[in-house]
């Protein structure tokens, strides 16, 4: 079995457990306040156990979508929580780089296809798609980023 592909399935079972954080919304006044609020502590309090102001945590809740995440990870500390973050697939990763590569094939055939009308030679196999894509997947699946 290739490395790649034992890489895919170890990082697809790894990212199973986020697939249920996809419609995690925030809450309205976003995690950092309403955490906070929840254990009962005050901005001035948090920036004391993490080593700020009181003003930049106020900032901080405001805007926290724009923070680092060393910044995150530290406020979370702060709040004696796990800062956790990740990536989750619209779909799976296997998925996604089927969709990939079928739509680099559809572009190269498009592609021959106009030379191969000038010639009345068009590839018209309903299955060439499919086994180009297999064959980029197989054989060379950086490729299929290529623009």
């Amino acid at each position: 079995m290739n490395k790649r592909l034992i890489l895919l399935r170890a990082l697809a079972h790894k990212m199973g457990n986020l697939a249920q954080l996809r419609d995690a919304k925030p809450p309205k006044q976003g995690w950092i306040s309403t955490v906070r609020q929840a254990l009962g502590m005050t901005a001035k309090q948090l920036a004391e156990r993490v080593g700020l102001s009181q003003p930049r945590i106020a900032k901080m809740e405001l805007n926290e979508k724009n923070l680092k995440i060393s910044t995150m990870k530290k406020i979370a500390e702060g709040l004696d929580c796990e800062f956790v973050y990740g990536f989750v697939p619209k779909s799976s990763l296997q998925e996604t780089i089927k969709r990939q590569a079928y739509k680099k094939a559809e572009a190269i055939l498009l592609n021959v296809n106009t030379t191969m009308a000038l010639e009345d030679q068009l590839a018209d196999d309903p299955h060439i798609l499919t086994d180009m894509a297999d064959e980029m997947i197989a054989k060379n699946i950086k490729r299929i980023w290529d623009k």
